[in-house]
């Protein structure tokens, strides 16, 4: 499936949409220009540079999420961006199940060694104690800026305190993910979970034998 960009985005060699044009990127309107490091932490849905274009669609169709912004942003070049995905993220029928593989299936192809890019996935049957509980999604630019998508403006945190509680955070789930050829394994599995079944092939044999049913 295709991923679209705007004028000012590229898709890089990692997959991911990477900015292009003069403009500094932003995400979530928060500039991450000269950032020599970022950790993003996704619970709800799959993070904007991420995104094929149907689910990013999809994703437009529900207000709150777009006015949040979960649809947008764009990384910066050269810059190493870590993501840590929630399984749950992926059990969200975000566009439906031909969107959710397609989705699945890119954030596979993302799973290379050697690039600034890496995505982790927290599986749902990880033991965890109560500090590592899912928490809201949050992005870490360097160590000393949080970004809390969680408002149309999303809320930006400075103190050292703050910064300091979810930069420890970001450590704790990391350490609980799954990457790397695991990681692969088990989003195969789920995968597979979204495979047509014999029964929508019947129907898709039945609804093609109607006079007005329109086939793609």
């Amino acid at each position: 499936m295709a991923v679209t960009m705007r004028s000012d985005e590229r898709l890089n060699a990692d997959g991911a949409r990477h900015a292009s044009g003069p403009g500094r990127p932003t995400i979530w309107g928060v500039p991450w220009h000269g950032a020599r490091r970022i950790r993003i932490y996704a619970s709800t849905l799959v993070p904007g540079p991420l995104q094929i274009y149907g689910y990013r669609e999809a994703v437009r169709s529900y207000p709150l999420a777009r006015e949040c912004g979960h649809d947008e942003a764009v990384l910066p070049n050269g810059v190493p961006v870590a993501f840590v995905l929630e399984e749950s993220v992926l059990h969200h029928q975000v566009g439906g199940r031909d969107v959710m593989r397609a989705q699945i299936g890119h954030l596979l192809g993302l799973l290379r060694p050697a690039t600034n890019l890496s995505v982790s996935l927290i599986p749902l049957h990880a033991g965890r104690r109560p500090e590592e509980l899912p928490m809201e999604p949050f992005v870490i630019i360097d160590s000393h800026r949080v970004v809390l998508p969680v408002t149309p403006k999303p809320v930006v945190l400075e103190h050292r305190e703050q910064t300091s509680r979810y930069t420890a955070a970001f450590a704790r789930l990391y350490r609980l993910a799954l990457a790397g050829t695991s990681a692969s394994q088990h989003l195969l599995g789920l995968q597979n979970v979204l495979a047509p079944t014999s029964a929508d092939l019947a129907d898709v044999r039945e609804g093609s034998d109607l006079p007005c049913a329109a086939t793609v």
